[in-house]
């Protein structure tokens, strides 16, 4: 009983005398919809369902005798679908024992249906603020970025090497730029969808990439098969697959072997374009939580991977993922070709 106390998750809020709202936590605003100052001095029956204890209300009753009251196995239906809770009522006194109203915590096992659901919605939210956030604050860095390109090309202009990189890295700052402005006002869904091959979208990323490669002596293969095209917004295709094999050559911070194919595969009727990447990092540990993929990469927050999976998912594709600790990994991204669309 004790380790399943351990994973019980706890709605706080509490009351003045008269059992009206004083305060709200986190995880009641976030449950309800409704901000702490929403509603606060609204008697607390009004905004989630009594708390009885027999025929009486228990908040009132703690209030009136002064005393803590517990109730276990309490039935609630409205926090985490029907499940059971221990209520607590604690009574909150002034001097000479006077009591002023009472805090209310509400310990629910979080395995019930509802707050896996709740969960999964703040992790999106989650994700929502921290990517508004970076797309905000990344504009500026961008525009130093390309003054530097400018100043490069225009210096070294009779290096063909250095001019091909500049001249990749302004048409991503301009793309990014772009993405960023639709970003913010659109879905990941939205926009720009265009008939492009998956196969140029990987030589570019072999190039872009590169000298990454080799800065972390890491061995590259690239083998690029035939595919129908794809219909999809190509910079959130391009950077779904960055995405993977950044991860990829983190996973392999003292060298390792790289390799990236694609090809044609036919699955329950549906011909899809696939970009298959494998490492000889160290692996990871893979789960699932609230439809949602999870890694043991200590390193991230696993965004990367769940922006890959929701690109895919919004043309109609999926991502799968095979990795075993001390054996590398192997991610497939599976894109319906455009001849299916």
């Amino acid at each position: 009983m004790k380790q399943q106390n351990s994973y019980r998750v706890h709605f706080i809020f509490s009351v003045d005398k008269r059992a009206r709202i004083n305060s709200w936590s986190k995880e009641l605003e976030n449950m309800f919809g409704r901000s702490s100052s929403e509603v606060q001095g609204i008697p607390y029956h009004e905004v989630i369902p009594k708390i009885h204890k027999g025929n009486t209300d228990a908040i009132m009753q703690a209030i009136k005798n002064g005393k803590p009251i517990t109730l276990k196995a309490y039935p609630v239906t409205s926090f985490c679908g029907k499940s059971k809770a221990t209520v607590r009522v604690i009574p909150r006194k002034v001097k000479k024992g006077k009591v002023e109203g009472a805090d209310i915590l509400i310990s629910v096992h979080p395995s019930c249906a509802m707050w896996k659901r709740f969960k999964q919605s703040q992790r999106l939210v989650d994700i929502g603020k921290i990517s508004a956030t970076f797309a905000h604050g990344v504009r500026n860095p961008l525009n130093a970025i390309k003054g530097a390109v400018v100043y490069l090309r225009e210096k070294y202009a009779s290096e063909k090497k250095l001019i091909e990189f500049t001249k990749i890295i302004e048409d991503e700052i301009s793309r990014l730029d772009n993405f960023i402005a639709q970003f913010l006002s659109a879905s990941v869904s939205e926009g720009n969808l265009s008939e492009i091959d998956i196969n140029t979208i990987l030589k570019k990323i072999e190039v872009l990439t590169s000298l990454q490669a080799k800065s972390r002596k890491i061995e590259t293969n690239y083998e690029y098969g035939y595919t129908h095209h794809v219909n999809i917004n190509s910079f959130q295709l391009e950077h779904a697959i960055l995405n993977i094999i950044n991860n990829a050559m983190e996973a392999m911070p003292l060298g390792g072997q790289l390799s990236a194919k694609t090809r044609s595969d036919i699955r329950s009727g549906t011909e899809f374009a696939v970009v298959e990447i494998s490492d000889t990092g160290s692996g990871m540990t893979m789960g699932k939580q609230n439809d949602m993929v999870v890694t043991s990469n200590a390193k991230g927050k696993g965004l990367g991977l769940f922006i890959t999976r929701e690109v895919l998912r919004s043309c109609g594709g999926h991502l799968e993922i095979e990795s075993k600790r001390g054996l590398g990994t192997t991610v497939r991204l599976c894109v319906p070709t455009y001849k299916n669309g």
